[in-house]
Formats: structure tokens, sequence, C-alpha cells
């Protein structure tokens, strides 16, 4: 019995963050995701009820923050590599702090779109030197197995704040949405304070030693790689809108399937994040993964999408348990891939540029996916058409996950061919370069 215990105890600080720097990163995110579950499942009705806004107001104000937001990231990434990532990540923290507390300030559409702007300019800089900031802390391996610990932490950060915004939705008043709101512009500050405990990296500064301007625009074979990996995101969109919508519209399922299903996911993710990320700090082993998760993911969607057949609500869930096992699998292996070749494949010193750039691919995916989706997978009709976009979508992904490993070996080549002065043209993969 003592070996079975310590056997499980050992599995248990497997999935722990590294004391130090890695814990401090973890308790940061775990506070400011909850902030963040706790504001997302309140703020439609805060902007409708509340602001007084329309929610095609809300929409638009959104979308166009969103889409102004992206052009941040790449510009602050490579201040953070110029002047610190972590003092760059905190500056950002409070920039979100500041512009959620100033929702309670907002009674038009214009205040709306402006503060919801500067909000999405802070999250997606942020994001970009956060990115920076991990990949100072450690070097391939454990800088993989970092990312995979924080997207564990960030799904219970969100679970945690998304139960306790039940109370606030509960009351449906204004003083119940302010205190939301203020208590979310707080978390953002308590979120900055473990970074004081993450040792400041070395700036790169304006010298001749530091990476040409703007050097990621320029790089072909990685801006592949991001659009490739971008594609393949788009399983985090089919799970928050068009799994619930084709749950309660295309099939016989019982509507608790919704959560479910999604609660499913968000625990399996949170287990199984971190073995899945084994082997991802290789180059290789990364776009193998993200290979694999697309041909994985065209199964689960192709079993949810057999739903539309199922005669009875009990084969209708049981199928729909099954896609998503799968589902859950391809968005496991997708996500620790992207993050080994997003940080595999970029230079030394300039991860924080790089890192804001590789977001622009989840982005762009993320603003065309509600069409994307709703169009190919909800289609209106005969049953077999939403099941044929289900398919077509599959195959998409599937095919953009099956060039990736071609992609990264060119992006490979090409980042290590200005060290060697010889272009290496052979298609052995060379050996991983760490970073300090």
């Amino acid at each position: 019995m003592p070996d079975a215990n310590t056997a499980r105890a050992g599995r248990l600080r497997a999935l722990l963050p590294a004391p130090g720097a890695p814990r401090a990163l973890a308790l940061s995110t775990l506070v400011g995701q909850t902030g963040s579950g706790l504001f997302l499942p309140v703020s439609a009705l805060f902007f409708t009820r509340s602001v007084g806004l329309a929610p095609t107001e809300v929409g638009m104000g959104l979308a166009v923050a969103g889409l102004i937001g992206l052009a941040a990231a790449v510009p602050i990434g490579r201040i953070a590599d110029r002047f610190g990532p972590r003092g760059t990540y905190a500056v950002t923290l409070l920039g979100q702090a500041a512009a959620t507390a100033s929702f309670s300030l907002v009674h038009s559409l214009w205040a709306f779109v402006l503060v919801s702007t500067v909000a999405a300019l802070a999250q997606r800089g942020g994001n970009a030197a956060r990115g920076a900031v991990i990949g100072n802390v450690g070097t391939g391996e454990e800088r993989v197995r970092l990312r995979a610990v924080l997207k564990s932490v960030t799904n219970i950060g969100l679970s945690l704040g998304t139960a306790l915004a039940a109370l606030a939705l509960a009351a449906d008043s204004r003083s119940a949405y302010l205190a939301v709101v203020f208590v979310n512009a707080a978390s953002y500050v308590c979120a900055a304070l473990p970074l004081l405990r993450v040792p400041p990296a070395e700036a790169v500064g304006g010298g001749p030693s530091a990476p040409p301007r703007r050097a990621v625009l320029r790089d072909r074979p990685y801006t592949w790689v991001t659009v490739l990996c971008g594609i393949t995101s788009i399983h985090y969109d089919v799970l928050s809108l068009g799994l619930p919508l084709w749950i309660a519209g295309h099939s016989s399922a019982p509507r608790w399937s919704i959560s479910a299903v999604i609660m499913a996911n968000t625990v399996l993710v949170v287990l199984l994040q971190v073995p899945f990320s084994r082997g991802t700090g290789v180059v290789p082993t990364a776009a193998a993964a993200v290979r694999r998760s697309g041909w994985v993911l065209w199964a689960g969607w192709a079993v949810i999408a057999c739903t539309a057949f199922a005669g009875s609500a009990v084969v209708a869930f049981l199928l729909l348990v099954v896609g998503m096992v799968l589902h859950t699998a391809g968005e496991l292996w997708q996500s620790a891939g992207s993050y080994g070749l997003s940080y595999e494949l970029a230079p030394a010193g300039s991860h924080g540029e790089y890192q804001g750039f590789f977001s622009l691919g989840r982005g762009a995916t993320a603003a065309l996916a509600p069409m994307v989706v709703t169009t190919v997978c909800l289609a209106d009709g005969p049953d077999w058409r939403p099941v044929s976009g289900w398919l077509l979508l599959g195959l998409v992904v599937a095919a953009a996950s099956a060039a990736v490993p071609s992609a990264a070996r060119r992006a490979e080549r090409a980042a290590a061919a200005p060290r060697s002065g010889t272009p290496d043209l052979t298609s052995v993969p060379l050996p991983v370069r760490e970073t300090a």
C-alpha cells in the first residue's frame, strides 16, 4: 500500500508546476483566468441589461475591438523582447485591469467600442509578452510542459469563475454585475503580483546584436507553419459554438448533453494535457502530434455528425461521448504540437515577437470560424447537408495538419541556416535549438 500511495503522489506531483518561476506563472494564470471566467458568462447581460446596448451593438463592438487587438500582438511582442517580457506582461495585465474597471463608466456605443478596444489591445499584447516569459523560463521539453500545465490551470480557473458567475446571474442586477466587473479588474492586478517571483530575462535592447526589426514578417517558413496551425485550431470554435448548436438543433440528445460533454472536455484537458505534451519539445515530434490531431479530430466530428441519424436520445448521447473523447484527444495533440513548434522554430531573443505573430493564426481563425462553422456544419435542409459539412471541415483540418511536418522541416532548416553559414539541403531534422 505505501508503494501505491507513493506512486499516486508521484503522478500528482507530475501534474503540478515546478517550484519557482513555473509555479508563480501558474498562480498568476489561475487568478487571472478565474476573473475572466467570472466575467465572460455575465458580460453579455451586463452590456445589454445594465449598459443598455443592443445585442447587435455588442457583437459589432467586440468584433471591431478584436480585429484591432490582433494588430497589437507583434508590436507588443517586440517591446517585450527589447525591454523585458516580465515587465511588459505586468503592464498589460494592469492595462486589462484599468480597461475592465472602465466598463462601469460605459453608457454609449462609442465608449463601449473604445474601452473594448483598449482591453483587446492589452489582452492580445499580454498574450505575446506572456509567451515570451514562458519562452525564457525553460527550454525544449521543459518549456512545452510548462505551457501544457498552464493550459490545464487556465481550464481550472475558467471553470471556477464560471461557477461563481451563477451568483451574479441569479441576482440579475446592476450592482451584482458591477461587482463582477470590479472583481475581474482586481484579478488582473493580483495576477501581476506573482510575476515578482519570475526572474527577469535579459532584454535584447536595440544594439547590433538585436534581431532585425519585424524579422518574423519576413520569415515565410514560420508564417506557413503559423497558417497551418491556425487552421487546425478551429477545434476550439467547434467546441464552443458548433457543438452546442448542433446538439440543440440537429440531434435527439437531451439539452443537458451540452453541459455534460463540454465539462467532460474540460476535465480531460486538465488531466491529460501534460501527458499528451511529452516529447513535443522537439520539432519532429511536435509536428507529428499536429499531423495526428487532424485525423483524430476528423474521426471525432464524423461520429458527432452521426447523431443526426440516431433514433433515440440514449444512442445520440453515447455517440456524443465517443465523438467528444476523440475531439479532446485531437485538441490535446494539436495544442501540444503547436506550442512546441511556436517556440522551437523561433530564434533566441525574439520569442515575444514570434509568439505574438503565431497568435495571429489562431486569432484569424477565431474571427472567421463563426461564419465557417455555422455555414458548413449547421446548414439548413436535409440531414446529409450538415453531416457532409462536418466531414468536409474535418478533411480540411486533416489536410492542413498533414502539411505541418514538411512545413516545420523547412522552417527548421531556414532558422538554422544563418547560424551554420550554409543552408542545409537535407531533409534530416536538425538538433533542437535551445534558448536561454
